[in-house]
């Protein structure tokens, strides 16, 4: 067997095995099971909900794991939750840098809800970090000026690499020693 034989032998296996591993896979880590909604209504989100949490979900979190759930209780009315299941006892005993990673979610759901002409009603109802119930919110549609340009939300990013290898100038070490 030549090289080009077993490359494709080879890949298309990879592939095969992957798809297959994928499809027999358990999915139920998708969906919240332990959560559900305050009422029976199978009403989907409307699609500005959807594009509010879709950029709120874009909020960074300590070591990216996103320790946020949304309840959703009726259309322009959730809860955000702390997920305990995300929690890192670890290098963060006491939730602090959850409740910050959560409070990033809220600011990009705020900056969403007023670029779609919305205003937020908040109402906090943990008491501690480890709290399970965070913050309730609900939408008002308002006429809103300057509302947040969403394009900085879809474009932050957190660059690990690529860092410029340039040396300070003296200057600027100056300046920022002052």
């Amino acid at each position: 067997m030549n090289r080009k034989n077993f490359i494709s032998i080879a890949g298309g296996t990879i592939i095969a095995t992957v798809t297959t591993s994928y499809l027999l896979s358990d999915k139920k880590n998708l969906l919240r099971a332990d959560i559900k909604p305050a009422n029976d209504n199978k009403e989907a989100l409307k699609l500005d909900e959807k594009e509010i949490l879709f950029l709120a979900s874009l909020a960074p979190s300590g070591h990216n794991t996103q320790p946020w759930f949304v309840q959703y209780l009726e259309p322009y009315h959730w809860i955000i939750g702390n997920d305990k299941s995300k929690w890192l006892p670890a290098v963060d005993p006491t939730q602090r840098e959850t409740i910050l990673s959560i409070g990033t979610f809220i600011q990009n759901l705020e900056y969403a809800a007023t670029y779609f002409g919305y205003g937020c009603n908040w109402n906090l109802l943990a008491k501690t970090n480890q709290d399970k119930q965070v913050m309730e919110v609900k939408l008002k549609k308002k006429e809103l000026k300057n509302a947040f340009d969403i394009a900085k939300i879809k474009n932050r990013r957190t660059v690990r690499s690529d860092f410029l290898t340039n040396v300070l100038k003296k200057e600027d070490i100056k300046y920022l020693q002052r």
